[in-house]
């Protein structure tokens, strides 16, 4: 039991039953109008319903249109949006949560103002137009449509704010404030980070006003505190009201640090702040968006907030990749005070009523693949790859809940992730189920994901442990033929068969040390078969049955750690094809010491993963020394080498050593397996790989999606 975590703790005078909030995320599922309706109040409940002792709300416009960075944020500037807003607050609260409502201009990211042809409000001019200092790593439709999102058509105009408009901004986040008020919120967050418009006038990377305005940091942080002090005078002394601030500007010249931070929350105390909210910032396009506001380091703000703690004598609330037994240990050492969590809760909702209940092995993990973050770049509402409920709460939430009125007798084929979460849904929901796989483990290529990257094991132990306590008929090493459906006499099949491989026709490709994905996985998973061993020295082998016999090869957490005292593979080790597979398990082979060039046929690597993820992997794998060839053409794989050539017109001819060779390409959809299947006569639905390769997002959407179409 995490005591710390789920220990109550006061804001001001609001009092909160655990010290996990929801950090405020934008979620974009608002309608273009800034109003809320039903799908944002279900998608707020199941959040409230979890547990959570406070949920920040997503970026609210506080001068709705005006500074607004989609038109699909919620609008706070005038008593028109007050239905929905207090429509919200009592959802919230009959769902048993207190709720704050976070109130922003997004300044010099205001996108709706360029849509709609107004300036963007500024300190300053621009010094300069900060550009990724490396490759892009966005796909021409990528880049179109985050164009498009941000109305760039034509150049952003942008006023530097007069002392009018900075009169005009407190006024209108005071009125906003109070309407919030009125609506039945909890507090007042003012968002002051990320490069918005206070974040702005903070940092003198963008702050180069010589009024009172600019210069020391009394007086960039002087607008905030001007804001803080007008929502207090309309609020009073009893509301709950806090800042979110920027602890640092991540490679940001002459940005805020620390120090500066730090400085920040003494004087937003003295403003009359309740709380400070700790979070970070780097440029927004490229692998620094990884490092704040939506940080890859586990744990990546506790230290700056420990910093500001020392300093303040209000709460702090600190945010940034914070797992619960981290979180506990955060507060138990006084470092801060609240652990906000965004991505943990779009994955599980009920993440606290688990902690709670003393059930931490059935919260459905979040993986860190980036996917929800990556939609407001295209004004997309959120979407995550482990919980398809996420954002289509209104239509799936009381369908998930309510058990079946006509259970059927369900035959899922396939334990990879697509088959265990259809098994599971189809199960919570009194249907009969019958899961069959051809393996000796569930998990399928889930279980080979898990290898490279840690975060898939967390869902793999999840969606196995999930199967283990539903009354679910679990049959492995059992492949399933028209005579085991015949025999089983399902009502339906549901096909995860996974994917099959197309045959390499690259030269030399048969050459004993080339592995394809499927034969690596075997060989790493203890599945191995002989032909894939038979690849392998005599030590080598001796050390792949070493492993099966001592379940070494059972478990990716073990094998992770051994195999960087041995691997199958060479010291300089070509893998074609950079996918999500194959860029993965590039950074897997650096991190053991292996010399690796990646082959990609396309412009850009990582394609299937969601870009801010890519950006990350792909700048870890440039750091790491690893080579990336884009655009690039297999010509023959030799005994120790690779020879390719570059798609440019008048490429050379080039060559690279290669001890051992991956190819990580070539998966297809599962025609004749499902042909198979359906011969049987039962209704048969594809899910999964088998239909075309979706990853973990779309096999664990196609699995639930089945599962809850059933009736």
């Amino acid at each position: 039991m995490l005591r710390n975590l789920l220990s109550p703790v006061k804001i001001g005078n609001l009092e909160l039953p655990n010290r996990i909030a929801m950090a405020p995320m934008g979620v974009e599922i608002v309608e273009a109008d800034g109003k809320i309706r039903e799908p944002v109040l279900k998608y707020y409940e199941e959040r409230a319903r979890g547990g959570a002792g406070l949920l920040i709300s997503e970026n609210t416009a506080a001068c709705y249109p005006r500074g607004a960075n989609s038109a699909h944020e919620i609008g706070v500037s005038s008593d028109d949006f007050l239905p929905g807003l207090t429509a919200l607050a009592d959802r919230v609260h009959a769902a048993g949560s207190r709720i704050a409502i976070q109130l922003a201009h997004h300044g010099k990211v205001g996108r709706l103002d360029t849509q709609q042809g107004r300036e963007l409000l500024m300190p300053s001019m621009p010094a300069k137009q900060l550009r990724p200092s490396g490759p892009l790593d966005l796909t021409l439709e990528e880049m179109g449509l985050m164009a498009k999102a941000a109305g760039s058509e034509g150049k952003p105009k942008i006023r530097e704010a007069t002392a009018q408009d900075l009169e005009a901004l407190v006024s209108d986040f005071a009125d906003a404030a109070q309407r919030a008020q009125r609506a039945g919120f909890d507090a007042i967050e003012i968002h002051g980070a990320h490069g918005y418009i206070f974040s702005e006038f903070h940092s003198p990377a963008w702050n180069f006003r010589t009024d009172e305005y600019g210069g020391p940091v009394e007086n960039r942080a002087r607008l905030l505190c001007n804001v803080i002090r007008a929502c207090r005078a309309v609020l009073g002394e009893g509301f709950s009201l806090w800042a979110r601030i920027d602890a640092i500007e991540f490679g940001v010249e002459n940005g805020i640090v620390p120090e500066d931070a730090a400085r920040t929350a003494e004087l937003l105390e003295e403003a009359g702040v309740d709380a400070v909210h700790v979070s970070a910032y780097s440029d927004p396009i490229g692998p620094g968006f990884t490092r704040g506001p939506i940080v890859h380091k586990p744990s990546g703000f506790v230290d700056y907030a420990a910093i500001i703690k020392q300093r303040v004598n209000v709460p702090v609330i600190v945010s940034g990749r914070i797992e619960p037994e981290d979180g506990d240990r955060v507060i138990r050492e006084g470092r801060a005070d609240v652990i906000s969590m965004g991505r943990k809760l779009l994955a599980d909702p009920e993440l606290p009523r688990k902690l709670a209940e003393d059930r931490p092995e059935d919260i459905r993990p979040c993986i860190y693949c980036y996917i929800c973050v990556a939609q407001p770049f295209f004004d997309r509402r959120v979407r995550c790859a482990v919980n398809a409920l996420a954002a289509n709460e209104i239509e799936d939430a009381p369908r998930l809940r309510e058990k079946t009125k006509s259970p059927k007798r369900v035959l899922v084929v396939g334990g990879g992730p697509a088959g265990l979460e259809a098994a599971g849904v189809a199960a919570e929901r009194g249907h009969e189920v019958v899961l069959c796989e051809k393996g000796a483990k569930l998990g399928g290529t889930l279980r080979f994901a898990a290898l490279p990257y840690e975060p898939n094991e967390r869902l793999l132990d999840y969606l196995v442990t999930r199967v283990s306590k539903l009354p679910i008929d679990v049959r492995l090493e059992c492949e399933v033929t028209p005579d085991v459906v015949r025999e089983i006499a399902p009502d339906i099949v549901l096909a995860g068969v996974g994917p099959t491989r197309a045959k390499s026709t690259i030269e030399g490709a048969d050459l004993p040390h080339v592995f394809d994905g499927d034969s690596l996985r075997d060989l790493l998973t203890g599945q191995g078969d002989s032909d894939a061993e038979s690849k392998l020295s005599l030590t080598g082998r001796l050390a792949v049955r070493a492993g099966r016999l001592t379940g070494l090869t059972d478990d990716p957490a073990t094998l992770r750690k051994a195999s960087k005292a041995y691997m199958p593979l060479g010291k300089s080790v070509a893998i074609v094809g950079g996918g999500l597979v194959g860029c993965e398990l590039a950074e897997f082979l650096v991190e053991r010491g292996r010399e690796v060039h990646v082959f990609e046929s396309e412009s850009v690597l990582a394609q299937q993963m969601a870009h801010p993820r890519r950006w990350r992997v792909l700048h870890d794998l440039r750091e790491a020394g690893a080579h990336l060839h884009a655009e690039s053409e297999i010509l023959e794989i030799t005994a120790g080498a690779v020879r390719f050539r570059g798609r440019a017109q008048g490429a050379a001819e080039e060559s690279v050593p290669a001890d051992s060779v991956v190819i990580a390409e070539g998966l297809t959809g599962n025609p004749e397996m499902v042909a198979a299947l359906e011969s049987a006569g039962v209704p048969v639905r594809v899910i999964g790989d088998a239909s075309g390769v979706g990853y973990i997002d779309g096999a664990i959407a196609d699995g639930f999606r089945a599962a809850l179409d059933l009736d």
